[in-house]
């Protein structure tokens, strides 16, 4: 656990200045120079571009994780194992430009009636995702050699503050609104290029392919891997960004604005799951062809843990002084509507932080076609309850509809690990920090408010009191001895 915790708070720290840098964007920056039908297509033409992407590389980020330990040979350049990803890719690139070439016409007509930002802007979605794909090719591969932190700062940090840059650019008058999308192209170019440097630094770009290596067999495992991972990582992709594409296709682009901004706030409270998820993966995967089941426990349980503790305490922090932060943006009671979307994925968020990393002991077990069945039913589910949804609730809809489909996914592969291998990520701990949670909300929540303070000061006094109470508590009865080593650690640099 020490290498997933060292990267792992290493990503974190990436993450939340990402993070930082993200809200000053999404809560000030963005309300004040763009519409919410602004925002909201560039949220739709970003996420359609993710959504894409798994047409360009099959098999996703598991399958360059889960078969590396078969080719690794630091003398042999690993067998040209990065020469065979990219071979995957331009296999997909042929696939991804022949579905635009039948589907397009088709697709730009359909949206271009809703909207003229549809037919002028769509267009920006292809290149996107090849961009996208291709960085995130050697971000996995460097997750091999336990290294997410600078892959990470290329991928957390460059887009937000390209995107803050852009933006303020406009505000200024200096370039138009497509000035945006194609600013994008090129800080996504920069990331790729940036990406393959730090791979060539850590002195593992090698593309010399060992074809000998690459018998029947093998090959006929990857193939399979990858085409279960095609149709699995399209249904994972669908679950995650679905609610932008059908709140844009069902109800309109300015509730799709709305819903970004509020989405933000709730994904913030997510990066400790995507932070332990990268680095713990090639362990896991190592932890299975090892046969340690005893280790896969432990990290099973703890990333339940330690994940829930980081994540409910950020929701708290968020949900308490929720008024207080609407009331300090530019427009914010155009936006304002989005208040109930937070606590919906906020508490979505927090049960799949609670979870674990079950998605990825499913996938590198020999369990990973349950994934695949399983990652199909979210995709099914996501787009069912959203159309049922939507157009009862809106953008509320879209967010119940991710927490059904998300809570019904996880239930899934919590009770598919019990009854296969007698796995399950609860410990007593764990209930415990759900009662302080309470405890913490309700400290602050019930302050009375001084007459006459500033929504700032406030907002500031309400998330410091739950949040030192949760913290506090957690740490006081040692909930969590990797927290508390952590903060013993700090506490002794600091003195």
């Amino acid at each position: 656990m020490g290498v997933i915790k060292r990267q792992g708070i290493k990503q974190s720290v990436v993450t939340y200045v990402g993070m930082f840098i993200g809200a000053a964007n999404l809560l000030w920056l963005y309300p004040l120079a763009l519409s919410k039908e602004q925002i909201g297509i560039t949220k739709f033409v970003l996420d359609a571009a993710v959504l894409v992407s798994p047409f360009l590389f099959w098999g996703g980020a598991e399958l360059i994780v889960r078969f590396f330990p078969r080719f690794k040979d630091e003398e042999k350049g690993h067998r040209g194992y990065l020469f065979f990803m990219q071979i995957i890719f331009g296999v997909g690139a042929v696939t991804l430009l022949l579905l635009n070439f039948f589907f397009r016409d088709l697709l730009f007509g359909y949206y271009s009636g809703k909207s003229g930002l549809f037919g002028e802007f769509l267009p920006f979605v292809l290149p996107l995702a090849f961009l996208l794909t291709a960085a995130a090719i050697f971000t996995s591969y460097a997750s091999n050699f336990q290294r997410i932190v600078v892959p990470s700062i290329f991928n957390e940090l460059v887009p937000k503050l390209g995107m803050a840059v852009l933006v303020g650019a406009l505000l200024l008058q200096w370039i138009d609104f497509s000035g945006i999308f194609l600013g994008q192209l090129a800080f996504y170019g920069l990331i790729l290029l940036g990406q393959i440097w730090y791979v060539a630094s850590l002195g593992q770009l090698h593309f010399r392919p060992d074809f000998t290596f690459l018998k029947k067999p093998l090959l006929k495992e990857v193939t399979t891997f990858g085409l279960y991972g095609l149709v699995g990582t399209l249904g994972s992709r669908i679950g995650e960004r679905i609610n932008t594409i059908m709140l844009g296709t069902i109800a309109t682009l300015g509730d799709t604005g709305v819903y970004t901004v509020a989405f933000f706030l709730s994904d913030a409270i997510d990066a400790p799951r995507r932070a332990i998820s990268r680095i713990s993966s090639p362990l896991i995967s190592d932890k299975w062809n090892a046969g340690k089941l005893d280790e896969i426990q432990d990290i099973y349980q703890k990333s339940a843990l330690n994940q829930l503790i980081v994540g409910l305490g950020l929701l708290l922090a968020v949900w308490v002084s929720v008024d207080e932060v609407f009331t300090l943006m530019p427009n914010g009671e155009s936006f304002r509507e989005g208040k109930y979307v937070i606590l919906i994925l906020g508490l979505t968020r927090v049960f799949d932080m609670l979870t674990g990393v079950n998605t990825e002991i499913i996938s590198y077990s020999k369990l990973y076609k349950y994934n695949f069945y399983l990652i199909i039913l979210l995709a099914l589910c996501s787009i069912g309850f959203s159309n049922w949804f939507i157009p009862i609730y809106t953008i509320n809809g879209a967010a119940l509809a991710t927490l059904v489909s998300l809570t019904i996914y996880n239930l899934l592969k919590f009770i598919l690990l019990w009854v296969k291998y007698r796995l399950q990520p609860f410990t007593l701990p764990v209930f415990w920090v759900l009662a302080i949670g309470i405890l913490a909300y309700f400290a602050a929540a019930l302050l009375p408010q001084p007459e006459g303070l500033a929504p700032l000061l406030w907002l500031m006094i309400k998330s410091s009191t739950t949040t030192l109470v949760f913290g506090g508590l957690v740490w006081y009865f040692k909930l969590s001895p990797d927290i508390n080593q952590l903060l013993e650690k700090a506490w002794k640099k600091v003195k």
